[in-house]
């Protein structure tokens, strides 16, 4: 019961975080750090954006390997399986699909709306699959390889803001070489790297007590009907 409580909320954490980042792109003020490289190579090459973020984030688990070398544990290869399951949730709750009905903002002031709601929804979906603690993504496979690699000198808080600005700047270089501006990378994206992480920290001291107790209050009825 525990197990399938936690599976469950991983998943629903991926598929609201999924639809963070389609309101977020549909905002059209940049979209967040970890999405920017994605957004860019669907502007610049026209991969779409779930498709996109397989081959991203399959090559941020090769930097692990490079990284780490022998110290690479080979269960960590099981990152492709959030990020198929993030990249196919993004897939489908695009315009194109679960958001059809989703109108483009008509003024800055909505667009300003639409960034602040998919704040909050990123947020919400971030916390949902931290909290199961069964495999990250990619990109927090990174930052625990820095993190391993450097030998704890470099906190996982600061290896997080090095792979975001990291990801920022290569989506910025790519939209200013083939699209000529910023299209990729706007103040959506900063206050995006400034707010989630705030949103996710109240979540974490406020609810994810209540979250635990409620994912192991299967397992504990199951032992005290054993007993």
């Amino acid at each position: 019961m525990k197990t399938a409580k936690r599976v469950c909320l991983y998943l629903l954490g991926f598929l609201i975080l999924a639809i963070g980042i389609n309101i977020s792109k549909r905002a059209g003020l940049g979209i967040s750090p970890v999405s920017s490289i994605p957004y860019a190579c669907e502007l610049v090459w026209g991969v779409e954006l779930g498709k996109a973020t397989y081959f991203v984030y399959m090559g941020l688990m090769a930097l692990q390997i490079i990284l780490l070398r022998k110290d690479y544990k080979v269960r960590n290869l099981l990152q492709i399986v959030p990020t198929f399951i993030l990249g196919t949730f993004i897939t489908y709750t695009s315009t194109k699909y679960l958001l059809f009905w989703l109108p483009a903002p008509g003024n800055y002031v909505m667009q300003l709306v639409y960034l602040a709601i998919s704040i909050v929804v990123i947020g919400i979906g971030v916390s949902g699959f931290l909290i199961p603690n069964i495999m990250p993504l990619p990109a927090e496979g990174l930052c625990a390889a820095i993190v391993q690699v450097s030998k704890d000198k470099i906190k996982f808080g600061n290896a997080k803001v090095g792979v975001d600005t990291g990801m920022v700047l290569i989506s910025a270089l790519l939209s200013l070489v083939f699209l000529g501006s910023l299209k990729t990378v706007r103040e959506g994206t900063i206050l995006a790297a400034l707010l989630v992480g705030k949103v996710v920290g109240f979540i974490m001291k406020n609810y994810k007590p209540r979250i635990v107790e409620w994912l192991d209050k299967g397992e504990v009825e199951e032992e005290n009907k054993a007993v």
